[in-house]
């Protein structure tokens, strides 16, 4: 709810040097019209810069609760990508942290912004309420003061829940087993090749061994062949002169009887 602030005032508050909040607000929100909160007043301090309003105050915590809703969500993205189980995954995965963290550190540095931006009045509230316990400055107080309370509440779970140094060391990590597993790959790679030339020298070795023995199969073969040869021509001569023999006996035998024929013959 709009607060208005009354039309007699000895002292409103002021807070000056605001320059936090008029950067933040001329680059992300609306400005809002003075007009419609401040009335026709008579104040003895001197007006230079606007104060800080509700309706400010709530679009300040409504901006910071959007960056914070967005780190959560990239935040969670980047986790579901460390299940990894190859390197094609680990590669991916390093992108991913790699360009979250990017957009991360854009929105936790666009938080910080909206925590300065209440933080200058909060402060400045503070150092008014040591001299000033006016009911006007206690009901302005209250808005900033909840709205740094919230604002601050969630910086510090960005802070500590989604810090960019432990996503630095992730992205290391990540790095690291890329490293070791393209290592492990590689000797993975080089191994199966040894192995495959071992396996084809063994391959080349039997063929080579195999070769010998048909080649040495052929040789014995042959000789038994000719061997055989040999033995044949060996039984034919044998046989040729065991024929040769028979003959020359035979023949000699007929060659007695004839002369013993022929003898007898004569004696009579």
């Amino acid at each position: 709810m709009m607060l208005k602030t009354p039309r007699k005032l000895k002292k409103m508050l002021i807070l000056p040097c605001m320059c936090s909040i008029t950067f933040y607000l001329g680059s992300q929100i609306m400005t809002y019209t003075e007009a419609a909160f401040i009335h026709e007043t008579k104040v003895e301090a001197a007006l230079s810069t606007a104060i800080i309003f509700p309706k400010t105050v709530d679009t300040l915590k409504e901006e910071a609760e959007k960056h914070k809703q967005f780190i959560e969500h990239q935040y969670g993205e980047m986790k579901g990508k460390l299940a990894v189980t190859s390197i094609e995954e680990i590669e991916q995965a390093i992108v991913v942290w790699q360009q979250g963290r990017e957009k991360i550190a854009s929105e936790e540095e666009a938080l910080q912004n909206v925590y300065t931006a209440i933080e200058t009045p909060y402060n400045q509230i503070q150092e008014e309420l040591k001299v000033n316990k006016s009911e006007s400055i206690q009901q302005v107080a209250v808005y900033v003061n909840e709205g740094f309370l919230s604002i601050k509440e969630k910086r510090d779970y960005i802070v500590k829940e989604v810090s960019l140094q432990a996503i630095d060391e992730q992205i290391q990590t990540l790095q690291k087993l890329l490293k070791d597993e393209t290592v492990k790959k590689q000797k993975k790679v080089e191994e199966k090749k040894k192995v495959e030339e071992q396996k084809k020298v063994e391959e080349q070795k039997k063929v080579e061994e195999q070769k010998k023995v048909e080649e040495q199969k052929k040789v014995e073969e042959k000789k038994k062949v000719e061997e055989q040869k040999k033995v044949e021509e060996q039984k034919k001569v044998e046989e040729q002169k065991q024929v040769e023999t028979a003959k020359k006996l035979e023949q000699g035998t007929h060659e007695k009887a004839t002369t013993t024929d022929h003898n007898e013959k004569s004696s009579e």
